[in-house]
């Protein structure tokens, strides 16, 4: 499900929270090492979903948050601001040079995301 995250919402923040579990606090953030992944450009998704993605001319890309119960891809279009939150029970995580991030039949890869430690997190966290 993806929200438009580009204004503070507390209906949106909460339906987030519900899905996924509230953010892990700084504390824990510091223990795991972070919970954020650099920028990855993007390099195809879901037909469905390709309406929140810049036009073909132009770069597209996004970064990944890790939350209790799932995780939570940012990315951008034209000034909008877009949230797709992929819970554990529905992620299927492939990893060889492309990522390739599926849930509930939709999906979004990238290339070679240069992220490996932040990837290998984000799979053991999965299971």
């Amino acid at each position: 499900m993806i929200f438009d995250t580009s204004y503070s919402d507390r209906e949106t923040t909460r339906k987030i929270d519900n899905a996924l579990g509230l953010p892990y606090s700084w504390k824990e953030r510091w223990k795991m090492g972070g919970i954020g992944s650099k920028r990855m450009t993007i390099h195809g998704i879901s037909e469905e979903y390709k309406e929140y993605m810049n036009a073909d001319h132009y770069i597209s890309s996004a970064n990944i948050e890790l939350r209790p119960k799932g995780i939570i891809l940012h990315f951008r279009h034209k000034l909008q601001a877009y949230s797709w939150i992929m819970p554990y029970n529905s992620l299927s995580i492939e990893f060889d040079r492309i990522l390739t991030l599926r849930s509930r039949d939709r999906f979004i890869t990238f290339n070679d995301p240069g992220n490996q430690r932040f990837i290998e997190r984000m799979i053991a966290r999965s299971k």
